[in-house]
C-alpha cells in the first residue's frame, strides 16, 4: 500500500511547512521499510576495500605545481594547495610502509618526524620531504596558527595534513612540537604524540619536569589502543636519543610502569650520552638483580667498568657482581674474582685500574659466596677456610651463615659427625639471633644422606613452618619429592641434589640411576642438566631439557624443562630466534604461573 501519486504534500498540509516536511521524512522512511520488506529486490551493499595506492608519480606532479616559498612581507598564505600535497604524501607513506614486505614491514619511518630523527640533523632527507621543505613558508607562526585553527575546529584530516607540513618543515623549535602534540592527541595518536613531546623536551630542557607529567598522562590515555608497556617499547624503539634528558624521561617511565627491558635500554642510552655517576648505575643493578633481571644487571655492571670506580664504590660494585654470579650459578666466575686479592694486609692492583686504585679486602657477604662457590666447584677445604673465618667474626647473619657453610663443607670432607655436631652447637647457641629453619633443613639433608628417612621427613617439615629463608622454601620442595616415590630410586635422587655432599660425577651417577617408571625421572633429569651446564656442556644439557619436556608424565616439570631449554639456548651462537619462538610456544600452552611469567620477561628482553 502506498499513498497516491497524485496526491502532493502541498494538497496535504497547506500552509504548514513543519508537517510537509515530517511528513516527506515519514514517507522516504516508509518507502525504505518497502525496499527491504520480504520479496523485494536485495539492494547492493558496496563492499569496502583497502583504498589503493596514488599512481606513481601523482603526488610529485601535485610537490613540483607549489609556487616557491612565498616571502613574508604577502601576509598569510593560503594553506589549501599544501594540504592537498600533504594528504597525498601523508596516504602514500601510510598505505606504502604497510604493503612492504620483510621484518620492517609497518614498521618503518611512516612520517617526516620519523626520518627527521634518525638523520643526524634532525631533517628527513627523503627527497619529497626536501622539496615540500623548500616551498612550505619560513614562518613559525603560520604552522602553529594552522594547526591551532584546525585542531579547535575538530578538522582531523586536515588537521593531520597540516601536521604532516609541519614535520616536513622541520623547524627546531619546542613551541611547535609543543602544538603538535596537541594535535595527535585529539586523534589520538599517541605514539606519535610521544614522539613530538620528546623532541620538545629534548629542544626545551626547563619543560623537562612538566613533559614527564604529559607523557605520564599519554601512556594512560583512555583513548589509545595500546598498553602503556607496549606504548613505551615502541617509543624506545622509534626515538633515537640525542639527548640525556628524554633517554633520562623514558627509563622513569619505564620504572614507574614495570616495563624493566625499556627501563634497560633507556639507561644503556643515558650512559652512552653522558656519565650518570655510578651511584644511580648502581642503584638499579640492585633494582634489576632483585628483579631477576641478572643478565640486564650483569650487563649495567659490564659497561660501568666497575673495577676502575674508587673504592667506597668499588666495594659496593663487586658484591653486586658476586652477587649475580651466585644468583646465574657461575661458579668459576666468583673464584676467579677471588683471586684477585687474598684478604690479608694490602690488597694487590687490579690489572687495568690506574690512579693507584687499590683492591679492598673482602667483606663478609664476599667470603661466604666466594666459599659457597669453591664447595660447589668441589673444593671443600677452601670453602671451610671462608667459613672459618666468617664464624671467628660472629656477626649476624655472616657469622651464622659461615657456621652453616661450615657444617656442608664438613659433610662434603666426609665428616658426618663433625657436620653434626656443627649444626647442633649452632641450634643451642644462646646467642643466635636467626631462626632455625636453615639450621633443620641441613641436618634433614644429613639424615637423608644417612638414609634416615623418617627422620629427615620430619625435620622437613618443621624446617618448611619458618619462613623468611631460602633453606624453608627448599625444604617444602623436599617434602613434595619424597612424596613423588618412596621406593629404591628414593636414595638415588637426594644424593643427587646440589645440597648433597658428593661431587658431580658421584651425584650424576646417583641421578642416572631414577628410573623412568619412577615419579622423581623428570626432577633427576632436570639436576642432570644443570650439572651438564655446570661443566660446560650446554648441548647435552638441552638434549636432557628436551628429553622431559616431552616424556615427562609430570606437566610442571616438562614445562619447567622447556623454558630452560629455551634459556640455555639464548646462550649459544643464533640462539636467540630460536629461544624466543620456545617462549612464545610456552605462552599458549601455558596460561598461568610462574612459568610464564618468565617467559614473557624473556620474550621482552630478547625483542
Amino acid at each position: 500500500m502506498g499513498f497516491p501519486r497524485s496526491v502532493g504534500t502541498r494538497s496535504l498540509f497547506p500552509g504548514c511547512p513543519f508537517l510537509r516536511r515530517s511528513f516527506q521524512i515519514l514517507a522516504l522512511g516508509f518507502a525504505a521499510f518497502q525496499a527491504v520488506a520480504p520479496g523485494a529486490a536485495p539492494a547492493t551493499v558496496p563492499v569496502l576495500s583497502k583504498p589503493p595506492l596514488p599512481p606513481p608519480g601523482a603526488c610529485d606532479a601535485i610537490l613540483n605545481s607549489l609556487p616557491a616559498q612565498p616571502s613574508p612581507s604577502r601576509g598569510m598564505t593560503d594553506p589549501t594547495a599544501y594540504l592537498s600535497v600533504a594528504a597525498c604524501l601523508r596516504r602514500q607513506d601510510s598505505l606504502g610502509a604497510a604493503s612492504t614486505g620483510g621484518p620492517q614491514a609497518g614498521r618503518g619511518a611512516r612520517s617526516p618526524m620519523e626520518r627527521g630523527l634518525r638523520s643526524r640533523n634532525g631533517l628527513s632527507s627523503a627527497p619529497a620531504d626536501s622539496v615540500l621543505r623548500a616551498k612550505l613558508p619560513s614562518d613559525k607562526l603560520w604552522f602553529m596558527t594552522q594547526l591551532e585553527r584546525l585542531r579547535v575546529r575538530r578538522d582531523v584530516p586536515k588537521a593531520l595534513d597540516m601536521a604532516y607540513l609541519t614535520e616536513a618543515k622541520g623547524l627546531a623549535d619546542a613551541e611547535v612540537y609543543r602544538e603538535l602534540a596537541a594535535v595527535y592527541l585529539i586523534v589520538p595518536d599517541p605514539y606519535r604524540a610521544g614522539l613530538a613531546l620528546l623532541r620538545q623536551c629534548e629542544l626545551d630542557s626547563l619543560q623537562g619536569g612538566y613533559i614527564q607529567y604529559q607523557m605520564e598522562n599519554l601512556l594512560h590515555n583512555s583513548g589509545s589502543e595500546s598498553t602503556p608497556a607496549e606504548l613505551l617499547d615502541s617509543l624506545t624503539e622509534g626515538y633515537p636519543h640525542r639527548s640525556y634528558r628524554t633517554a633520562e624521561v623514558l627509563e622513569g617511565l619505564a620504572w614507574g610502569n614495570r616495563d624493566y627491558p625499556a627501563a634497560y635500554r633507556n639507561l644503556l642510552a643515558m650512559m652512552s650520552l653522558k656519565d650518570p655517576g655510578p651511584s644511580l648505575v648502581l642503584e638499579r643493578v640492585n633494582r634489576l638483580s632483585g628483579l631477576g633481571y641478572f643478565d640486564f644487571a650483569g650487563a649495567l655492571l659490564d659497561k660501568l667498568a666497575w673495577r676502575t670506580l674508587p673504592a667506597p664504590w668499588l666495594t659496593v660494585a663487586r658484591t653486586l657482581y658476586l652477587q649475580i654470579r651466585n644468583q646465574l650459578q657461575d661458579w668459576p666466575a666468583i673464584i676467579a674474582e677471588a683471586s684477585r686479592s687474598s684478604g690479608k694486609g694490602p690488597a694487590d692492583a687490579v690489572p687495568g685500574v690506574t690512579g693507584g686504585v687499590r683492591y679492598p679486602p673482602f667483606n663478609d657477604e664476599e667470603d661466604f659466596l666466594i666459599g659457597g662457590a669453591y664447595l660447589n666447584m668441589g673444593s671443600p677445604g677452601e670453602a671451610l677456610a671462608r667459613a672459618k673465618r666468617l664464624e671467628a667474626k660472629s656477626e649476624p647473619p655472616w657469622g651464622f651463615r659461615g657456621r652453616l657453610l661450615k657444617a656442608r663443607a664438613q659433610l662434603a670432607l666426609g665428616k658426618p659427625k663433625e657436620a653434626a655436631q656443627t649444626l647442633d652447637a649452632l641450634k643451642k647457641d644462646p646467642k643466635r639471633q636467626e631462626g632455625t629453619g636453615p639450621i633443620l633443613f641441613w641436618q634433614g639433608c644429613l639424615a637423608l644422606d644417612q638414609g634416615r628417612f623418617a627422620a629427615a621427613e620430619s625435620l622437613m617439615v618443621i624446617a618448611s613452618a619458618y619462613t623468611g629463608a631460602e633453606e624453608s622454601q627448599r625444604a617444602l620442595e623436599y617434602r613434595f619429592f619424597m612424596l613423588l616415590d618412596t621406593g629404591t630410586a628414593r636414595p638415588h635422587f637426594f644424593r643427587g641434589l646440589p645440597e648433597s655432599p658428593h661431587g658431580r660425577p658421584e651425584r650424576r651417577q646417583s641421578l642416572d640411576r631414577v628410573g623412568q617408571e619412577s615419579g622423581l625421572w623428570p626432577f633427576a633429569q632436570l639436576e642432570k642438566a644443570q650439572i651438564h651446564l655446570q661443566n660446560g656442556d650446554p648441548d647435552s644439557a638441552e638434549a636432557v631439557f628436551d628429553a622431559v619436556s616431552k616424556r615427562s608424565p609430570d606437566r610442571l616439570a616438562g614445562f619447567q624443562a622447556e623454558a630452560k631449554a629455551a634459556f640455555t639456548a639464548e646462550k649459544l651462537p643464533g640462539g636467540r630466534q630460536a629461544a624466543l619462538a620456545r617462549y612464545e610456544d610456552l605462552l599458549i600452552k601455558y596460561q598461568q604461573g610462574v612459568v610464564p611469567e618468565f617467559s614473557r620477561g624473556r620474550i621482552k628482553a630478547l625483542k
